[in-house]
């Protein structure tokens, strides 16, 4: 039986299973996540799940968002989806939500007929197996109370390969590798699978960003939100299959700091890379 205390799986896919309000419209509900705003990752999957309900026969390859406001976790969000284009192979959608008639977040996601073609990737780095690495989300919760983040059930595992957590690798090292899968089995649904990748990718990117200064989430100087977001889907993959996502921030200035993630299954294939610029701003403290 799933530990309810530790993962909300069955939650987070009912979250992702949004109203159809009107043609081409949409609405989702929100939930808590620790913090007064909403998640980014609840509004790129339901975004995702908004979009794909008005193509047929094609799944995304890529997606490119932004987050204009904080949404608010108590009021539903709706969604607007523009059909931009249903070419010969390829389909693009605009998805906008709102929440009190204010623009919140923008994404535009494109689609395409499956087809064969030439392949090569990037090689999957050297880590350790998830099966001989400790769970996060179990430490998570045991910590809680000790002057952390507080604990908040997630709805897949994560296991980290380095000496901290999801939430800080080595510091002064610029990259992690953190394995993740869903701890029940899901059905055989594709965009199950890609909304709930959507939802999960939010977790821990930008964080990366911090390692090199060693600045830890909880710091009292720290702002953070996510500015913008990109998933590229290069193969097929299973939520409740091992992926490795193995991150990296290749820069930071100007208050903000770009993160890349290349997603891998266990047999070495790369499922897909992600993409993410955040606010990183640190406050002086002010004097008493």
């Amino acid at each position: 039986m799933l530990d309810t205390t530790l993962y909300n799986t069955e939650e987070i896919l009912r979250l992702l299973d949004l109203e159809e309000i009107g043609e081409d419209r949409f609405r989702g509900q929100s939930h808590f996540m620790g913090s007064p705003n909403v998640f980014g990752g609840q509004v790129l999957g339901q975004s995702l799940h908004a979009a794909t309900a008005t193509v047929d026969g094609r799944r995304p390859h890529s997606l490119h968002s932004l987050f204009i406001l904080p949404g608010n976790h108590r009021l539903p969000i709706d969604y607007e989806v523009e059909r931009v284009r249903d070419g010969g192979t390829f389909s693009t959608r605009r998805v906008v939500a709102y929440q009190e008639g204010k623009r919140i977040f923008v994404t535009s996601i494109s689609f395409q007929t499956a087809e064969e073609g030439l392949s090569h990737q990037k090689a999957m780095p050297d880590a350790k197996p998830p099966e001989s690495l400790a769970s996060t989300v179990k430490t998570w919760k045991e910590s809680a109370g000790n002057g952390k983040r507080p604990f908040m059930p997630v709805p897949v595992d994560f296991r980290a390969d380095h000496g901290g957590d999801l939430y800080s690798g080595h510091e002064g090292k610029p990259g992690k590798y953190v394995w993740t899968k869903a701890p029940i089995t899901l059905p055989d649904d594709v965009q199950l699978h890609e909304t709930l990748f959507a939802y999960v990718s939010d977790y821990g990117l930008l964080w990366t960003s911090l390692q090199p200064h060693g600045v830890r989430m909880g710091d009292p100087r720290l702002q953070i939100a996510s500015l913008d977001h990109s998933i590229w889907f290069h193969r097929p993959f299973r939520m409740d299959e091992w992926l490795l996502f193995a991150m990296e921030s290749p820069n930071a200035s100007g208050g903000r700091g770009l993160c890349f993630a290349h997603v891998y299954n266990q047999q070495g294939e790369l499922v897909a890379t992600l993409a993410q610029e955040g606010l990183i701003r640190l406050r002086e403290k002010k004097n008493p």
